[in-house]
């Protein structure tokens, strides 16, 4: 049997044309064709052949369109069962929704205690219970607000997912079956692939919408219970604050009162079940705060290796005696490093935090108030540190006084003692504090004659029976005073560690350390200040419960749109562009102190770190500065490009010198023709340079004086730098002995007293040349080479003292400039006069 080759299209060709010839032969005469009408047609050849061209085209047609599209079709089904795998892979590890799930049983929780909270509240209800209720429920808000963010993000892909799946299946293109038996098999298994892969991951989404739906509701409901007791609060706090100064318990002499709306409950029982509720209150607290803490835990490690890796480079850049001599400036820091660090996070804890339950923020004075004590006791006067505990026992009173959720007679009696405690109290402090020698800070005095006067108000309201009011008057005078003292250590706490970090990277005396120490608490002193007056102001507005009714009321006038022509405005945006231009422009006048840039060592063996770098530095804090000032106030990017043509115009008419020292100060920071700490000579000065500004660099002349130099000349004049590359100099001296000494013998002296000298390099080898016959003398020069330029001065003296010493050992003559006059010629009469006079008579 042989195999025949045929093309399909004439192959198909063929088949028709024998169908077509097997249908005329068995066609039976008067037969009529089902395929055909029931008619009789005649059958002609070119009837024919019109059928058989019209078949072969319909085939050859359809061969063609399943080549072309069956490619396309398995590409297409690749790409969907690729992307169906990988969303399937998504919808089995799923959402991360196990947190939520298990957090929620916490919510209920914490839930369920503010309700019993708000429907136990006492007949004197106390606005630190209400308070820490509304501060919890603001947390769970917040937190359950974020749960709400995360459920809307996964179900916004969920959707995504089912409008891929909706536009799989109106594909239409997917129904195009080939017709070929190899195409048809191979197209099949690929479409019942891709349809088994839909359906599984038709069916996982549906079933991550519903349980994301469910959890959705779950979240929501108790969402919508959030912000009605939150509503609640707020309403309870807003009529606290009209009836604030009302009578609202028993006086103290009536506590007999038979009327059953006064008669109170007994102190123990009250304390009891008001710790129990802080404590349960506190661990929920804690367990959905946890992140909080451990920022600020994270915040102690840092400031703890800050100071102790400043502590440990001081010591090693200088010897004991000089360290110690330094490092006492910082008296707080350095005696008690770990007291220091518990009170400056604690503090700066207890000013950033502003909503807090009552028993975490006594616990925080707490934290402050032990070490503090630690660090007092040290530099208090005795009697100062006796009314310093006083001080303190008073602020445990008022703390356990604030946690009591319904006020009783005990309570009453112990805020009229407290009052009066703190009253003779302030008095004893204001006579010792004038009596005493011990520095105090500047606003000492203020700060106990408002305790005092804040005293003697509680004690009229208690008096008057308006205990609520006496319990927040009194506690926040007591408070008031702690935290200030708080914030005075806090802050000098901080300038020690700016003092640290300044002489841990130079090296200078320790008269030069101090100073430098002052010139800087000098510039941090008006920034630190205001941040610790606004700080105090804050925590006494928290104290009193105003802080809301202040912040609303600064915040409204500050945002409150104001218009000026066209132009609308706010005054926050105003004051956020000021203060953060204000801070820009600090911290780059202090950014070259913090890494030990100050100009100041005593003799400069060394290139100051980061050296002109920190002139783009400052150049790069300046622009964000005002780039940040511009986004935070609010103020169109548009109007920025505005100031910059104005600018540009400015610059046409008269800012060319300083655009021109501007772009030279950059040049400076790129090119480092100069650095901080050269050697440098500018025309008729020289010294060494200390600061390289942006408009101006400044020069630390020998004699003391400071030359402030555009930076402008430093680019376009002829500048010697004397330690670019290396601090190694050339030292010339010239020698001139009498004529008749040995040559080689004043050779091998002046040799001598320059070869191995300590200090003088041996590479390049010190030389001695005979220079020159002069008037009165032979002169040599030498030629030596110094390791540091700084000892310029005391080698060179050093080496003449040798040579003359030795020239004198050995006899030889440092001839000093003279004349020889020779008289030619002389008057005869003048001769016999002057040889007529007595020497005698003369005398």
């Amino acid at each position: 049997m042989v195999a025949l080759k045929v093309h399909p299209a004439k192959g198909l060709i063929l088949l028709a044309c024998l169908l077509c010839f097997a249908q005329a032969i068995f066609a039976q005469p008067g037969q009529k064709n089902t395929n055909r009408p029931d008619t009789t047609t005649k059958i002609d050849s070119a009837t024919i052949s019109r059928n058989l061209t019209k078949l072969a085209k319909d085939s050859v047609n359809k061969i063609r369109k399943s080549d072309t599209t069956v490619a396309v079709l398995i590409n297409r089904i690749e790409g969907y069962t690729l992307m169906l795998n990988q969303t399937m892979s998504v919808l089995k590890r799923g959402f991360d929704t196990t947190r939520i799930s298990a957090s929620i049983p916490l919510t209920d929780s914490s839930l369920t205690l503010i309700k019993r909270n708000i429907a136990t509240l006492g007949r004197t209800p106390n606005i630190h219970d209400v308070y820490t209720n509304k501060v919890m429920l603001e947390q769970l808000e917040r937190q359950l607000k974020g749960w709400q963010d995360d459920l809307f993000r996964y179900y916004g892909r969920l959707v995504n997912i089912s409008d891929t799946m909706a536009t799989i299946r109106r594909d239409t293109s997917m129904r195009n079956i080939p017709e070929e038996d190899e195409l048809y098999g191979f197209y099949v298994g690929q479409i019942a692939n891709l349809i088994q892969k839909y359906r599984q991951v038709d069916s996982a989404n549906r079933k991550n919408l519903i349980q994301l739906g469910l959890l959705q509701n779950r979240v929501a409901n108790r969402y919508i219970d959030v912000t009605n007791l939150l509503e609640d609060m707020d309403y309870q706090l807003s009529g606290f604050t009209g009836r604030m100064f009302n009578r609202d318990y028993s006086y103290l002499w009536h506590s007999g009162d038979q009327d059953l709306a006064k008669r109170p409950r007994d102190f123990i029982a009250v304390l009891h079940s008001s710790i129990h509720k802080s404590v349960k209150v506190l661990t929920i607290f804690l367990a959905v705060q946890w992140p909080v803490f451990i920022i600020w835990i994270l915040i102690a490690i840092f400031f703890t290796l800050w100071v102790y890796n400043n502590i440990r480079r001081i010591r090693r850049h200088h010897d004991n005696a000089e360290a110690e001599a330094i490092l006492k400036h910082s008296k707080y820091l350095y005696q008690f490093p770990v007291a220091c660090t518990l009170v400056f996070v604690a503090t700066l804890a207890s000013m950033l935090s502003v909503k807090y339950p009552i028993l975490f923020t006594e616990l925080t004075w707490a934290v402050i108030v032990i070490p503090l004590s630690i660090i007092l006791r040290q530099y208090l006067p005795r009697i100062l540190f006796r009314y310093w505990l006083v001080l303190l026992g008073l602020l445990f009173l008022y703390c356990l006084n604030n946690l009591l959720i319904e006020a009783t007679f005990v309570e009453e009696w112990g805020l009229f003692l407290g009052a009066l405690s703190a009253i003779f109290l302030g008095a004893y402090l204001l006579k010792a504090t004038a009596n005493s020698t011990f520095s105090q800070p500047r606003h000492t005095r203020f700060i106990i004659w408002t305790m005092i006067a804040m005293s003697c108000f509680a004690l009229l309201l208690v008096i008057s029976a308006r205990v609520t009011a006496a319990k927040i008057i009194g506690a926040s005078s007591v408070i008031n005073t702690v935290m200030a003292m708080s914030l005075f250590i806090f802050v000098e706490i901080l300038m020690e560690a700016v003092y640290l970090q300044v002489e841990a990277n130079k090296d200078s005396s320790t008269f030069i350390s101090f100073t430098d120490y002052q010139q800087i608490k000098s510039k941090l002193q008006t920034f630190l200040a205001a941040i610790a007056i606004i700080g105090w102001l804050m925590l006494v507005a928290r104290n009193l419960y105003i802080y809301d009714t202040i912040y609303e009321a600064i915040a409204d006038f500050l945002v409150k749109s104001r218009t000026i022509g066209n132009t609308a405005f706010t005054f926050g945006s105003i004051i956020v562009f000021l203060l953060v231009i204000w801070v820009a422009t600090i911290i780059t006048q202090l950014i070259a102190y913090l890494f030990g840039n100050t100009g100041q060592t005593a003799a400069p063996s060394k290139k100051v770190k980061l050296g002109s770098a920190m002139l783009l530095v400052k150049l790069a804090v300046l622009a964000i500065g005002i780039l940040v000032a511009f986004a935070a106030s609010g103020i169109p990017m548009d109007k920025l490009a505005i100031v910059i043509g104005a600018l540009g115009v400015g610059i046409g008419f008269g800012l060319q010198n300083i655009v021109n020292n501007l772009v030279s100060g950059i040049i400076l920071a790129f090119e480092k023709p100069i650095e901080v700490g050269d050697v440098i000579e500018l025309g008729t000065r020289s010294g060494v340079v200390k600061e390289i500004g942006i408009r101006s660099s400044k020069i630390s002349a020998y004699d003391g004086s400071e030359v402030i130099v555009p930076n402008g000349d430093l680019i376009s004049q002829q500048l010697i730098n004397w330690t670019l590359s290396s601090r190694t100099r050339r030292v010339e001296l010239i020698i001139g002995v009498g004529y008749g000494s040995d040559v080689a013998q004043v050779t091998d002296i002046l040799k001598k007293a320059m070869e191995g000298r300590e200090g003088i390099l041996t590479n390049p080898a010190p030389l001695v040349f005979l220079y020159q016959f002069g008037d009165n003398s032979i002169n040599f020069r030498l030629f030596f080479w110094i390791g540091d330029l700084g000892t310029a001065g005391q080698l060179q003296s050093d080496v003449l003292t040798t040579i003359y010493e030795n020239l004198q050992k050995a006899g030889i003559e440092i001839p000093y400039p003279q004349t020889d006059l020779h008289i030619r010629s002389v008057d005869p009469g003048v001769l016999k006069q002057w040889g007529s006079i007595d020497p005698e008579k003369q005398a």
